[in-house]
């Protein structure tokens, strides 16, 4: 493997943050069905189906196009050392475009009524954040971090050894041997004395989304039964500048601030494929359910990373008192795969008045593998992350409800959206559960149609800015504001 860091937090190897990371889907959808929380799995008849149950295609009577602007604005409160730190990001794109091609049976009699088919494009993640952290007279630094994980290793094959994180160190000062006489030393202290206390501030700057591109097929039958099948092409962008900060405000200390930068860029492409069944019991009550494959993924990652140091007196002799020294580039391509999820969803239709709907998603998060890529000849098995993947995560059950009221043309929509972090409760990195609130109003007629939806996305993360043995954690709270508009043309 290109990279085997220790570091908790400043670690650019792939680890179980990059697959959960990628792992955490939901609809993008509509602005229909993102008024009702996404909570679509039985309803059918709107674009953000195919990403939920793709049978709800073949509920569709009509030809349409449908595009899906979506305006959102992410904010970040995160809580380090008692200290707390904001920041904010808006991104405008495209929740979901549609093109859904209706063609009734032409053979008299036939019980199959229609068949549906066409493409999608649906966003599915966003990694669009601005997140800071401040902590003031920190007892830790970044630097024990460093000089634990060069512990046992020769000073003079420190860089080659760990070019991406304590290497870097030793260049830069950051790190000392405990025994300045021995040129070969294996022991190592950081460049500030028992005690010292630093100021820290950790930012990262995110962006990047997951994307799925499905094309599908559903069938009717008998007004009764709906069948339906996606491909979806998966695509995904992930860039992060991580800056990692601390300064010595103490005089008498030499040394006056260190800062350690990592930029990452992830893109990858897969496929997954998804297959479910509607089945209307009665013109008022229906149910359905839906497997959602994997997504397959292969993944490239580039990387670099550097450190800065500034001394008040110069540690090398030679009157410098600024240093730094930044890695080589580092490229390393891998496979990755998400859980497989399954849809259990019921409705019930008032009739023309209105609509309650209810789904529940199933998503074990401790099925999701790394594994080799085929296109390089690489022996690592990535059975450590594996293991730790294994351990750390658990089964996630997501609950989505939502329901509709309509007055002539004018649609009217509530919805609200539960789950719960895919750590486990005795993991250090637990943290509370994900609450969407959502809401909308829409026109209809019989070629156009209008609607608005919001979404509140309530979020929360725990994560370590080093080792978590001897740094506390970063508490942050993510509120998300979306705002779609979706306007759909029925020729």
């Amino acid at each position: 493997m290109a990279l085997c860091a220790g570091l908790v937090g400043t670690t650019v190897a792939q680890n179980e943050i990059d697959a959960y990371r990628f792992g955490r889907t939901t609809p993008g959808g509509t602005a229909r069905s993102a008024g009702l929380a996404n909570a679509f799995g039985a309803l059918g008849a709107d674009a953000a189906s195919i990403a939920i149950n793709p049978a709800g295609m073949g509920l569709y009577r009509n030809t349409e196009i449908s595009f899906t602007p979506s305006l959102e604005v992410n904010t970040v409160n995160g809580l380090y050392n008692g200290s707390d730190a904001r920041d904010v990001k808006s991104r405008f794109n495209f929740s979901n475009l549609a093109l859904i091609l209706n063609s009734p049976t032409e053979k008299s009699g036939s019980d199959w009524r229609s068949g549906t088919f066409g493409v999608v494009y649906d966003r599915q993640a966003t990694h669009h954040w601005g997140r800071q952290a401040v902590g003031n007279s920190v007892a830790t630094s970044i630097l024990d971090d460093f000089a634990a994980q060069a512990e046992g290793t020769r000073n003079g094959d420190l860089y080659d050894t760990y070019p991406f994180a304590a290497g870097l160190a030793w260049d830069t000062y950051g790190i000392d041997p405990v025994d300045p006489a021995d040129s070969l030393g294996t022991s190592y202290v950081p460049a500030l004395p028992p005690g010292a206390l630093v100021d820290q501030v950790i930012t990262i700057d995110s962006r990047g989304a997951t994307n799925n591109t499905a094309f599908f097929y559903s069938g009717n039958y008998l007004d009764k039964l709906y069948v339906g099948i996606s491909l979806g092409l998966v695509g995904y962008r992930y860039k992060h500048t991580r800056l990692h900060t601390e300064t010595v405000g103490d005089e008498n200390v030499d040394l006056k601030d260190v800062s350690y930068r990592e930029d990452l860029t992830t893109t990858g492409n897969g496929v997954d494929v998804k297959a479910g069944v509607i089945y209307r019991f009665h013109d008022r009550f229906r149910m359905g359910v839906a497997v959602h494959s994997p997504m397959w993924m292969t993944m490239n990652d580039s990387y670099n990373t550097s450190v800065n140091s500034t001394f008040r007196m110069s540690p090398s002799g030679d009157g410098r008192t600024s240093f730094s020294s930044a890695s080589p580039d580092g490229i390393f391509t891998y496979k990755l795969a998400s859980p497989l999820r399954a849809v259990l969803s019921a409705a019930y239709v008032a009739g023309e008045h209105g609509l309650f709907s209810v789904d529940y998603e199933y998503a074990d998060y401790s099925t999701m593998r790394f594994r080799p890529s085929t296109r390089l000849d690489d022996s690592y098995t990535f059975s450590a992350e594996n293991d730790l993947i294994r351990q750390i995560f658990r089964p996630v059950h997501t609950i989505r409800a939502g329901t509709e009221w309509r007055s002539n043309g004018w649609y009217f929509r509530m919805g609200w959206a539960f789950s719960p972090d895919a750590y486990k409760t005795n993991d250090i990195a637990h943290a509370q559960a994900t609450r969407i609130y959502a809401a909308g109003i829409g026109y209809r007629t019989d070629h156009l149609s209008v609607d608005l939806g919001a979404n509140y996305v309530q979020a929360y993360v725990n994560y370590f800015p080093y080792s978590p043995a001897i740094a506390n954690a970063v508490r942050e709270e993510r509120n998300t504001m979306r705002s779609l508009l979706t306007i759909a043309l029925r020729p």
